[in-house]
């Protein structure tokens, strides 16, 4: 009787954007960010991991302190989301030429998940695609209300 009386005055649940969902998945792959550090410094580091694995966390981890980017850091969000795509991609690389034990030893070692990663880089895409949507829809809006404006003025300027 009493979770009957409780439920009358419970909030209706509010309904999730697409915005809040995306956000939220970017949100708990920020988080990961850190523990993607450890990883790969100590990779890097370990000297059963081999070489060419080593290479690949270099390379991933040099792109993303690069100035020269295939989407300019200047650009809010997008421009750190490829420096995040490319390390993780370097990343997944290296752990799939790595010995399955040391792999295994390495993401234990890190707090990761062999599943982090698919997770993470569909993050940076969904991100991205979502980011980039936002953005056309705002700049369709910000060409109309131009387009409405210019030709308000030539109306009354013949």
């Amino acid at each position: 009787m009493s979770d009957e009386f409780a439920s009358q005055f419970e909030e209706p649940p509010i309904p999730r954007t697409e915005r809040d969902l995306v956000m939220e998945r970017f949100k708990i792959s920020a988080r990961r960010l850190p523990r993607y550090g450890r990883l790969a410094a100590n990779m890097v580091r370990d000297d059963r991991v081999p070489l060419d694995a080593r290479s690949a966390v270099v390379v991933g981890g040099a792109y993303v302190i690069s100035p020269i980017d295939l989407i300019p850091g200047f650009i809010p969000v997008l421009g750190q989301l490829d420096d995040l795509l490319v390390a993780l991609l370097g990343l997944r690389f290296a752990l799939a030429q790595t010995p399955e034990d040391v792999r295994l030893e390495h993401l234990d070692r890190a707090g990761l998940r062999p599943e982090d990663f698919g997770d993470d880089l569909r993050t940076v895409r969904d991100t991205s695609i979502y980011l980039l949507k936002a953005g056309a829809r705002r700049t369709a809006g910000g060409l109309r209300t131009i387009a409405r404006r210019t030709g308000h003025k030539l109306r009354r300027n013949p």
